[in-house]
């Protein structure tokens, strides 16, 4: 007999995203339902064009995935959306899917199947502000529609679960959290030559600090310059501090910044920089460095514990949850606190290695793959009937 036909969102894969939060874990989800995915499930993904962009999804794996090319609409989303939500619906309604899983809340309220829909954040909702655009409560509305009408909502934290039930007033039986992973490749790198060859493509010397993520308005980048401003002055050594991520949108208010604080000859600004690359930088940073004013999960977080790199992070939405009690946890509001807490990493040899230590512990209980398997289960309660 054949197994359940699962819909599965891959938009993600096609679209500005890719390589941001809900990229990976579009990917991530989709590689490992597939891997774990036994006679019971049968997937069928739905994105743009002709597959994944190349490198986004296991070689393996996507020769295993049957795709369902959907019709992209060229236009701002705000302005767009009405009609792909339709399109959506359609295309998912001729496949006669038993269940269709949206990897994030960008979601068609017009399916007739079975849905869950994985919700990673409410930002637009809790800090309003530049978040929100003359459209934004249309289609924040077919959001919440969505969510109402599926039969689960998967939430990537508790802090993201709480606001699904304060924003949209989801039962919280019908709220599942279901935390992300980290990717096996994020382990510490010791190999002293491949971190010289990445350090010096990026013109980057030691010591240095690492941020990796954006640089919109919640990343509170004015306090991390001044954390840095306050702990570099105190430091003989001559600390880096290195930006990792896209700042195209951003540029002008971030070089500002950086001439206010007057430090144009200590921030190194890489840019875009591949996944490989990633767990080098980490691993030979001396300090990871997050004051996010509000995260859904707080991947980099995860990411520098995996790789062995010390973190201080915001005490703010869900970073405590990810963070425990493996770094340090200061006021995204308070730079002197931030800056006494790097001080004492990267002067205490002892405190550092016990936080490396937990980090790795912590980390290690982060897993793609149970994520996967908690939501196939999700899957099998829904389809026996468990819920609606």
């Amino acid at each position: 007999m054949k197994g359940h036909l699962i819909g599965l969102d891959g938009r993600a894969l096609g679209n500005v995203s890719r390589h941001r939060g809900i990229g990976r874990y579009t990917a991530c989800m989709i590689e490992n339902l597939v891997s774990l995915g036994s006679d019971a499930f049968r997937f069928l993904v739905f994105g743009y064009g002709d597959g994944p962009g190349e490198g986004l999804l296991d070689p393996d794996v996507l020769s295993r995935l049957d795709w369902r090319a959907l019709k992209r609409i060229p236009g701002p989303h705000q302005l767009t959306f009405p009609s792909e939500y339709v399109l959506m619906a359609t295309a998912v309604q001729g496949a006669r899917v038993d269940l269709f899983h949206a990897m994030d809340h960008n979601m068609t309220p017009f399916l007739r199947c079975r849905s869950v829909v994985t919700v990673h954040d409410l930002i637009p909702l809790v800090l309003r502000g530049p978040y929100l655009g003359p459209f934004s409560w249309t289609w924040l509305q077919a959001h919440r529609l969505a969510a109402r009408r599926a039969s689960a909502v998967v939430a990537v934290s508790e802090n993201t679960a709480q606001d699904v039930r304060r924003f949209w007033g989801i039962p919280p039986e019908r709220v599942k959290v279901i935390r992300e992973g980290v990717e096996d490749f994020y382990r510490p790198v010791e190999d002293r030559g491949r971190l010289e060859s990445v350090l010096a493509k990026y013109g980057i010397k030691e010591p240095y600090l690492l941020y990796t993520g954006g640089f919109d308005p919640r990343k509170n980048i004015p306090n991390l310059l001044r954390s840095f401003r306050i702990f570099s002055a105190r430091q003989p050594r001559g600390y880096r501090l290195v930006l990792c991520g896209e700042t195209t949108a951003f540029e002008r208010d971030l070089l500002r910044g950086i001439r206010e604080e007057g430090l144009q000859e200590s921030v190194v600004i890489t840019g875009f920089v591949e996944r490989e690359e990633l767990p080098v930088l980490y691993s030979g940073a001396a300090c990871s460095l997050y004051l996010s004013l509000y995260e859904g999960f707080g991947l980099p977080v995860l990411e520098a514990m995996a790789c062995g790199c010390p973190v201080v992070a915001s005490r703010a939405a869900s970073l405590p949850e990810v963070l425990g009690d493996a770094g340090i946890l200061v006021s995204p509001h308070d730079p002197e606190e931030a800056a006494a807490a790097v001080e004492r990493i990267c002067t205490d040899e002892r405190l550092r290695a016990e936080l490396v230590e937990k980090g790795l512990r912590r980390a290690a209980g982060f897993s793609w793959r149970k994520a996967a398997a908690e939501v196939i289960l999700l899957y099998r309660e829904i389809l026996e009937g468990d819920r609606r």
